[in-house]
């Protein structure tokens, strides 16, 4: 067998001459066996070597190229959509109504309003119309009962009319009776349920509610007689005061302080209403929108230990006698809240 010896010019990369060996055995395979093999020329092989070598090269090239390239991809969009979760809403439960609350009527004085005038010992009935704010029904075992101030009713204490369920309302009506002394009168009231407790109404259900009357004076007509000098009355002290709760005021001098024994000390009560409470031997009426004179506070009746910060207003007038039997006059300037201050001009008159 003849040795072939093929010469390629520069170099071929390894994966050309794969080909090559595979052109090489197939040419050989095709000499038929037992005869002797043809002239073989080395120049004729050689161009066909190269020529199917340049085209199986550029064959490869185009494969190459082919897997190289590739097609532009084009991002497919993520859509995400996002389910919110449902939002929890709580409501919060009523609080609890507690089992014995009154409140005001649509109409809470239906008889006899603040201020209404009066002739002395004139009698009268008042009557509030109240609704039940509470959860328990009342009956005849309720009574309506007298707190403070003056005592206008002919009795402390009578029962309710009827059954009244809660969310009803019920018209209360005492008997009461007119003060022979002109003036301004303040009657506070309250229910009790059958255990004795006390209520209101109010937020809080702890407060009185009240009637309030003017006792006018009835008008006599006396022969004209010469007129005398009327000596002023002489002042032993007068000025400015402000009270806050658990402070009091000595009216004999007007100094304001937290000791013992002043004539009228602002406080507050355990169900959180505020008061005036009045010395044992002092007095305090309201008097009403008129100042009033030295006689008027002297010919006051003061039936009053507690009077409800509520019932007084800016320009109202009160008479008082102090703890040492003076008479006097206190008008309310102003008052603010949180913290509540109340300011008053006073003056106590010394009387011969």
């Amino acid at each position: 067998m003849r040795k072939v010896w093929v010469q390629f010019s520069g170099c071929l990369p390894i994966k050309f001459l794969l080909p090559f060996f595979i052109l090489v055995s197939l040419a050989a395979c095709n000499f038929p066996l037992g005869s002797p093999a043809p002239f073989f020329d080395p120049t004729s092989f050689a161009q066909t070597a190269e020529f199917q070598l340049t085209q199986i090269a550029a064959n490869v090239a185009t494969m190459v190229g082919a897997n190289l390239t590739q097609p532009a991809v084009t991002p497919t969009p993520i859509v995400i959509t996002l389910t919110p979760s449902p939002i929890l809403s709580f409501t919060a439960a009523p609080p609890e109504s507690s089992c014995d609350r009154a409140g005001a009527g649509a109409i809470l004085d239906v008889t006899y309003p603040d201020d209404s005038r009066l002739l002395p010992g004139q009698p009268f009935t008042k009557i509030w119309r109240l609704v039940n704010r509470g959860s328990c029904p009342w009956n005849r075992d309720y009574q309506v009962v007298w707190f403070s101030g003056d005592r206008l009713g002919t009795s402390s204490s009578q029962p309710l009319p009827g059954k009244v369920d809660p969310g009803e309302s019920v018209d209360i009506a005492v008997d009461m009776l007119a003060p022979q002394q002109p003036g301004l009168y303040t009657s506070y009231w309250m229910l009790r349920n059958p255990e004795g407790k006390l209520f209101g109404i109010g937020p809080g259900g702890n407060a009185p509610f009240w009637v309030r009357i003017q006792v006018v004076a009835v008008y006599t007509p006396t022969p004209t007689s010469t007129p005398t000098m009327t000596p002023t009355p002489m002042i032993l002290a007068s000025g400015r005061f402000e009270l806050q709760p658990g402070l009091g005021v000595d009216l004999d001098s007007g100094e304001v302080t937290d000791d013992e024994g002043v004539d009228l000390r602002l406080i507050q009560s355990e169900e959180g209403s505020f008061w005036f409470e009045v010395d044992e031997n002092a007095g305090l009426m309201i008097f009403g929108e008129v100042a009033p004179s030295l006689n008027d506070c002297r010919s006051a009746i003061f039936s009053s230990t507690r009077i409800s910060v509520e019932s007084l207003s800016e320009g109202l007038n009160l008479c008082y006698r102090t703890n040492e039997g003076l008479p006097g006059s206190m008008r309310m300037v102003s008052v603010s809240q949180a913290p509540l201050v109340m300011r008053f001009d006073f003056v106590t008159w010394l009387i011969p």
